[in-house]
C-alpha cells in the first residue's frame, strides 16, 4: 500500500476541524512534531491501494507570526517532503482574508489543491462564486463543498488520492518597483534557475535583513558563500526593506482584484439578524450578562440532565458489585475487585455524562462562532487585570482541562503575558474538579430551588466557577503588576459568523475528550485503587478457612490517617478527607475514588450511594462530619490547591524549567491552606459546625 501526506492548512473557523473529521472518522491521534513542543491532529483514510495521511495544522490568518503555533505550521511547510502535500480550507464567504494566506502557501512551491467550504451559506444567500475564474487567476485545482456534510466526501476523497488534482504555481504578486528590479537582478547575476520558486530566493534575503520569522532557520546558507556575501552586499548599497508588512500589502491588494472578478455580491454582507445579535452579544452590559447567564445554565444543567445516566451507572455499578458477591464469596480476591477496583473506579466513571455534556457545551460555543464573541467582550474585563482576551481562549479551555489550556497559550506572542496566563489557568474550575465538586455539593447542599430555575446545588457549582475565574484574574493582576510590569499585548480577532453547529463533528469532539479523560484519569484512578483497598483491609488474620480484614480504623491507612488528623481538623477535615487530599495530589479526580473505596471496605450495606455513606458520617461525638461549613472548607480547599501531576509536568515542558511550576505550586497551595482554614474557622466563630 502507498503512503502518501496531505497537511490540512487554513483560517480560524473556515470548516477545516470539521472536514477533517469527515475525511477521517475515529481514525484519528494526536501528532508531536520534533522541536516543537505543540501538537496537532493526525488522521487516515484509505481509498483504493493508498493510505492517506491528513495532518490538521492550527489555524492562522498567515505565516508572520512569531506565535508557535503559527511558526509550527510555517517550519513544518518549509521543511516538508517533496512529496507531500498540502489542502488548503478556503471560507467561500471571506474570500478575500483567505487568499492572501493561499498567496503565501503558493510562494513556497508547494503542490495545493483548494477546497472551498461553506457551499450551503453560499446557496442560503444567493451567492455564486465562479470557479473557473479562480482557476485560471489562480492556477489551482478547487472543490466546492458543505464541510458539515458527507454529501460530497467519497469524490473529494478520490481527487485526494490523485497528485495531478494538486497543482504548483509561480510568485503572482508583486513589489514595487524597485525591489522587483532588484529580485531580476539578483536573479541574473547569481544565474537562479528561472524554474525555481522564489521563496528561497526570497527568505534568504529576508533572513539578511533580519526578519524575525525567518532568523535562524538559514535560508542564505543554501547559497555557496559568495554568492550569500553579494546578496548581502547589494542588499546594503541599494538598502532595499522587504518588510513582511509591504509583502502582505501586495498580496491582499491582489486579493481584491480576484474578488472583485469572482464575487457578484460583497462577501462581507452579513444578515440584520447577525447584526442584531452582535449588538447584544457584544454589549458591555447585556453581553456579560448572557456570558454569566449562559454559564449558570450550564451548572444547572450539569445536575439536571445528567441525574438520570449518572443514576443508572451508578446502579449498574452497585449490582456488579452484588452480583460478584452474591456468586463469588466474600474473599480477598472479591473484595479487591468490588470494593476496590470497581468502587475506585466506578465512583469516576459515574460523572461521565457529566463531563461529557460540559465538552458538548464547550464545543457548541465554539462551532457557533460564540467563543471568539466572548474572548472579545472578556479582552474589555481583561485589559484591567492587565490582561488580553488572547488569555481568555485558555481560561475558558480550563473549564475542560488545564493542560491542553496551557499549551494553548502559544498563541499568545508577549512572553510574559503568556508565562501569566500558564501560571494562572490551573485556578479554573476544570473537569477533573467536578467529580469534587459535585459530589461535596450534592452532599452537602440541597437541591431545593433557589431564583426559580436554579436549584441551591447550581448556584453552588456556578458560584465555584466565578471563584475560580476571578481568582485568576486576580493573581494575573498580582503578577502583572510585579512580577511581569509591561504593557499588555493587543488584541485583535475578526469575528467569524454565527453557524449551526455538526453533529457529527461535536460528536467526534465529545467522544474522543471523554476517551482521553478516562484513559489519563482511568489509569491513575485504578492503582491509587489497588493500593488503597489493601492498606484499608490489611493487616488481615487467618481463622480455619477465612480471611478476616481489619476494620477501618485498625487498618494501614487508618493508622496513617489518624496520624495527620490532629492538624487537618484545623480546617475541619477527618482523617479520610485527609487521605483523600493526599492521594488527590496524582490527579483531582482521585479524591472520589480514595472516599468510594475507603467507605466501600467498611460498609457491608448494598446500593448505598457514595453520597449517602458521607452524609451518614459521624464524628466521635456523634456530630455529622459532611457540614456545610466542612463542605466549603473543602471546595475551596480543591479551589486554589495545585493538585495534578500532569499539568505541573506540562507547566515544566512549556516554560522549560522548574522554576515556574514550583512558584505556581506554592503560591496556590498556600492560597488553598490559607482560604481553607480561614472560612472554617470563621465559621465556627460564627456558630456554624
Amino acid at each position: 500500500m502507498m503512503n502518501q501526506n496531505i497537511y490540512l492548512v487554513g483560517n480560524p473557523n473556515c470548516g477545516k476541524t470539521t472536514l477533517f473529521n469527515q475525511l477521517t472518522g475515529l481514525n484519528q491521534k494526536t501528532g508531536n512534531f520534533s522541536g516543537v513542543t505543540i501538537d496537532a491532529k493526525i488522521g487516515t483514510f484509505t481509498w483504493k491501494d493508498q493510505v492517506i495521511q491528513i495532518t490538521d495544522l492550527p489555524g492562522t490568518y498567515g505565516l508572520g507570526s512569531l506565535a508557535e503555533d503559527k511558526r509550527l505550521t510555517f517550519d513544518l511547510l518549509s521543511k516538508r517532503n517533496p512529496s507531500d502535500r498540502v489542502v488548503f480550507v478556503l471560507d467561500a464567504l471571506n474570500l478575500e482574508r483567505s487568499l492572501v494566506l493561499l498567496l503565501q502557501l503558493m510562494d513556497m512551491g508547494i503542490p495545493v489543491f483548494v477546497v472551498l467550504t461553506m457551499k450551503d451559506v453560499l446557496e442560503k444567500k444567493k451567492l455564486h462564486i465562479d470557479l473557473e475564474i479562480l482557476k485560471k487567476e489562480l492556477g489551482l485545482d478547487f472543490f466546492l463543498i458543505n464541510a458539515k456534510s458527507s454529501d460530497n466526501t467519497h469524490e473529494l476523497k478520490e481527487k485526494l488520492a490523485n497528485p495531478n488534482f494538486f497543482q504548483t504555481n509561480k510568485r503572482l504578486w508583486k513589489w514595487s518597483q524597485p525591489e522587483e528590479n532588484f529580485i531580476e537582478q539578483i536573479k541574473t547575476e547569481i544565474q537562479f534557475p528561472k524554474s525555481a520558486s522564489d521563496f528561497i530566493l526570497l527568505s534568504s534575503i529576508k533572513s539578511l535583513l533580519g526578519d524575525p520569522i525567518f532568523s535562524g532557520r538559514n535560508y542564505e546558507n543554501q547559497f555557496p558563500e559568495a554568492v550569500t556575501k553579494h546578496i548581502k552586499q547589494r542588499l546594503v548599497e541599494e538598502k532595499h526593506k522587504f518588510s513582511y508588512q509591504e509583502e502582505i500589502i501586495a498580496k491582499s491588494i491582489l486579493a481584491k482584484q480576484i474578488v472583485s472578478k469572482v464575487f457578484g455580491k460583497s462577501k462581507n454582507d452579513i444578515s440584520g439578524l447577525e447584526r442584531k445579535l452582535d449588538e447584544y452579544l457584544l454589549h458591555p452590559i447585556f453581553g456579560f450578562l448572557f456570558f454569566f447567564g449562559i454559564m449558570a445554565f450550564l451548572f444547572q444543567a450539569l445536575f439536571s440532565w445528567a441525574e438520570y445516566p449518572m443514576n443508572f451507572l451508578d446502579s449498574g455499578i452497585s449490582t456488579l458489585q452484588t452480583l460478584l458477591k452474591e456468586n463469588w464469596g466474600t474473599g480477598l480476591f472479591v473484595s479487591l475487585l468490588s470494593d476496590g477496583i470497581l468502587s475506585g473506579v466506578g465512583a469516576v466513571v459515574v460523572f461521565v455524562p457529566q463531563i461529557a455534556l460540559l465538552f458538548l457545551f464547550i464545543g457548541i460555543l465554539e462551532e457557533s462562532g460564540y467563543l471568539a464573541r466572548a474572548s472579545l467582550l472578556m479582552d474589555r474585563l481583561m485589559g484591567k487585570f492587565g490582561l488580553s482576551g488572547k488569555s481568555f481562549i485558555p481560561l475558558l479551555s480550563s473549564a475542560a482541562c488545564a493542560v491542553p489550556a496551557i499549551m494553548g497559550t502559544r498563541t499568545i506572542e508577549n512572553k510574559s503575558e503568556r508565562i501569566t496566563t500558564i501560571l494562572i489557568s490551573p485556578l479554573v474550575m476544570c473537569s477533573a474538579r467536578y467529580p469534587v465538586y459535585i459530589l461535596i455539593v450534592g452532599t452537602v447542599f440541597s437541591s431545593t430551588k433557589a431564583l426559580g430555575f436554579f436549584s441551591l446545588q447550581g448556584l453552588v457549582l456556578f458560584g465555584m466557577f466565578l471563584l475560580g475565574l476571578l481568582t485568576s484574574l486576580s493573581v494575573g493582576l498580582i503578577f502583572k503588576k510585579t512580577v511581569f510590569r509591561h504593557t499588555s499585548s493587543y488584541f485583535a480577532l475578526e469575528l467569524p459568523r454565527y453557524m449551526v453547529p455538526s453533529a457529527k463533528s461535536l460528536f467526534h469532539q465529545v467522544y474522543q475528550k471523554v476517551l482521553a479523560f478516562l484513559k489519563s484519569a482511568g489509569q491513575i484512578i485504578l492503582y491509587i485503587s489497588v493500593v488503597l483497598w489493601y492498606l484499608s483491609v490489611f493487616p488481615v488474620q487467618r481463622d480455619k478457612d477465612t480471611w478476616i480484614q481489619s476494620s477501618i480504623e485498625d487498618s494501614y491507612i487508618g493508622n496513617m490517617g489518624k496520624t495527620i488528623e490532629p492538624a487537618l481538623s484545623h480546617l475541619g477535615f477527618d482523617w479520610k478527607i485527609g487521605i483523600s487530599m493526599i492521594t488527590s495530589f496524582a490527579a483531582r479526580e482521585v479524591m472520589v475514588s480514595t472516599l468510594a473505596v475507603l467507605y466501600g471496605t467498611e460498609n457491608d450495606e448494598e446500593n448505598i450511594s457514595l453520597k449517602e455513606k458521607l452524609k451518614d458520617e459521624k464524628r466521635p461525638n456523634g456530630s455529622p462530619v459532611w457540614t456545610p461549613l466542612t463542605g466549603i472548607s473543602l471546595l475551596l480547599y480543591f479551589a486554589f490547591a495545585s493538585q495534578c501531576m500532569s499539568t505541573l509536568a506540562v507547566v515544566r515542558k512549556e516554560t522549560g524549567g522548574f522554576f515556574w511550576p514550583s512558584i505556581q505550586f506554592l503560591y496556590m497551595m498556600t492560597l488553598a491552606l490559607v482560604s481553607s482554614f480561614s472560612i472554617y474557622q470563621l465559621g465556627r466563630l460564627m456558630g456554624f459546625s
